[in-house]
């Protein structure tokens, strides 16, 4: 069976229908493929969007639906949070009120664009097995897919892979292509506290703007963060140092937690948390846990008639809350390409003008996360020696995510860092990773 069109996007999750979204409204005919047979968030998690994101969002003629399930979120807070002799209080550390974001639920986004599209372009349950940009057909690509035991044939102009961290298109094209493990894994959850005001009550009094702030709080080794999606939901994680890479079963980096997992985590937390975030796990029904990974920024994206997108052209880890946004951002990087090759028809230039623009910004905000993850983590200074709240307010400042704007983040917290630990008396330790 043998269909064509102009553009086949691999992948049905945000950063395939965003791209599908950007290119229906650029005037290309798109068609989807996702391996998957339904799309869905069985975790409920929850993401904030930027600004930039939100102007992407309205350009795709989207905002109304968009501003109707998202909540708004204006400060971005850091805390320290001292378990020396026991956790019981904050102390802040850095805000920043110019943190313009807004807060959902994924599974409302993903709903929002796939309801945006027509469904005869999109095809659940057919999982890609090949790409042939040299195919017979001349100046076109061939993509075969598997459903229901047969195989299928799309031609298209170009391919945009939109397929995540275990993207099929990227193993094709890129050589020894490896996930990195960060060293890290986090506990998330998601609290209705419209049945528990009590507990709200509590979290409002210890997280002060909780709902209108992301908060994150730094401990010895570790660090959480906080905010409120609409309805009343709380939405935390829980970043933890864990050397050893968990055994993973499968494609998916999400592990569901046991009793007994769940029981040590609320021990854990007592020691290193104040009492109402303890409160907020305990109130957790099914609390899980996220391995974080990224990848080396590629040199490039574009093969050819085919282009990755989203998490298949630049895995990051959550610390930066880049994920979602570098996808829907590329989504707006395609819609202003292709709209300009609408009249030639030329789908390789437009995919060129699309790496040009969007490949330096998402390398730069790729290592960004890697690297503020490692700094609020306490992998560059020791906690044991270092204070956060004794740091010059240009130290503190290195720990917000406004911060991804600086062209070579590392190499300006290094030198901030440097000066401070070394003016120390005794100087401290400084352990800037090479990667």
């Amino acid at each position: 069976m043998l269909t064509e069109s102009e553009i086949v996007i691999i992948g049905g999750s945000v950063g395939g229908l965003s791209a599908a979204r950007a290119l229906t409204q650029a005037g290309w005919s798109v068609r989807v493929l996702e391996k998957a047979s339904q799309v869905s968030s069985p975790t409920g998690a929850g993401l904030g969007l930027d600004s930039i994101s939100a102007q992407v969002i309205k350009d795709l003629g989207l905002q109304e639906p968009f501003l109707s399930v998202s909540a708004s979120l204006e400060l971005e807070a850091y805390r320290w949070v001292d378990p020396r002799p026991r956790p019981s209080k904050a102390v802040t550390l850095v805000e920043n009120w110019e943190h313009h974001h807004r807060s959902m639920l994924w599974s409302d986004l993903h709903k929002m664009l796939l309801k945006s599209l027509p469904q005869d372009i999109l095809h659940f349950g057919h999982e890609v097995i090949g790409i042939d940009d040299q195919c017979e057909s001349g100046g076109k690509v061939k993509v075969t897919a598997v459903s229901g035991g047969q195989r299928k044939e799309f031609v298209c102009s170009a391919v945009v892979a939109a397929d995540g961290i275990n993207s099929f298109a990227r193993r094709q094209f890129v050589c020894e292509d490896k996930k990195r493990y960060s060293g890290m894994i986090a506990w998330r959850g998601v609290v209705d506290a419209s049945t528990q005001p009590q507990l709200l009550q509590k979290l409002q009094e210890d997280f002060h703007h909780l709902g209108n702030a992301i908060i994150f709080d730094i401990g010895m080794d570790c660090m959480n963060l906080i905010y409120m999606l609409p309805g009343a939901l709380i939405n935390y994680l829980w970043y933890r140092s864990v050397p050893e890479e968990p055994d993973l079963k499968g494609q998916s980096v999400t592990l569901q937690a046991s009793k007994d997992e769940i029981a040590k985590m609320i021990t854990d937390a007592e020691a290193t948390w104040t009492p109402a975030f303890v409160d907020l796990i305990k109130a957790t029904e099914k609390p899980f846990v996220n391995v974080i990974y990224d990848k080396d920024p590629l040199s490039k994206w574009v093969y050819g008639r085919v282009a990755l997108v989203g998490e298949a052209a630049h895995c990051t880890t959550p610390h930066g809350s880049r994920s979602t946004n570098m996808s829907i951002q590329d989504a707006g990087a395609l819609l202003e390409c292709f709209r300009r090759h609408a009249g030639d028809r030329d789908a390789v230039a437009a995919l060129q003008e699309f790496q040009h623009i969007r490949l330096p910004a998402t390398s730069r905000e790729v290592l960004f996360s890697r690297h503020v993850g490692e700094l609020r983590q306490g992998r560059w200074v020791d906690p044991q020696h270092f204070s956060w709240p004794d740091a010059s307010p240009e130290a503190k400042a290195l720990l917000l995510n406004a911060k991804r704007s600086e062209s070579d983040y590392k190499q300006h917290a290094s030198e901030i860092l440097q000066k401070l630990c070394e003016a120390s008396r005794p100087p401290i330790p400084l352990a800037i990773p090479t990667n």
